[in-house]
């Protein structure tokens, strides 16, 4: 059989003597229109109609600019004087935006942070020593983790509270520098 192109699709398939087509045919929605919908909103139910809202029939008054109140208190104006005298600051004040004040506070920084430290290497060393005690009582292991981690933290302890603060290169100069002014003052002296 041979299908022209004028022929569509629909009148092949009559043809073909498959009877009613098999493709879709548009839905009819007029057999719905009785039943109520309830995704849908009923316009004749008065409580879905839209609010109308009028404009009120009157124009407001203009606004009049109002008069600034006084103050409650007037001030009167300062008498011109001398110039006001410098007044003495603190002498904590001087301290405190001094170069002595930013490296006593990196030491205090450092002697707190290292104090954090040693109070978390006392509960972990309690930690495992409990942890091995209750593990097994007859062979003790703890003492291998407290004692690595007791040297690490002896570090920061002799830095901050031994060399307070200070780098130990720094400390060796220092007292390098203190040996050659003691040694140049006795040979001064022996001459």
């Amino acid at each position: 059989m041979i299908v022209t192109r004028s022929e569509n699709l629909w009148e092949k398939k009559r043809r073909q003597g498959k009877g009613e087509s098999t493709l879709p045919t548009p839905v009819d929605y007029s057999s719905q229109e009785t039943q109520r919908d309830v995704y849908t909103l009923d316009q004749t139910d008065p409580l879905f109609r839209p609010k109308s809202f009028e404009k009120p029939g009157y124009e407001k008054p203009p606004l009049k600019a109002q008069p600034i109140p006084p103050p409650l208190k007037a001030h009167p104006k300062p008498l011109p004087t001398a110039q006001p005298q410098p007044q003495d600051l603190p002498h904590s004040f001087y301290e405190a935006s001094g170069e002595s004040y930013l490296k006593a506070r990196r030491v205090a920084e450092m002697k707190f942070n290292t104090l954090k430290l040693v109070l978390a290497y006392v509960c972990s060393s309690l930690l495992f020593v409990g942890i091995d005690y209750f593990t097994d009582p007859d062979t003790w292991w703890s003492y291998w983790p407290i004692g690595f981690w007791g040297v690490v933290v002896s570090f920061p302890l002799v830095k901050c509270f031994v060399f307070r603060g200070r780098d130990i290169r720094a400390v060796i100069e220092t007292r390098l520098h203190r040996m050659a002014l003691r040694e140049v003052e006795r040979f001064d002296s022996d001459l």
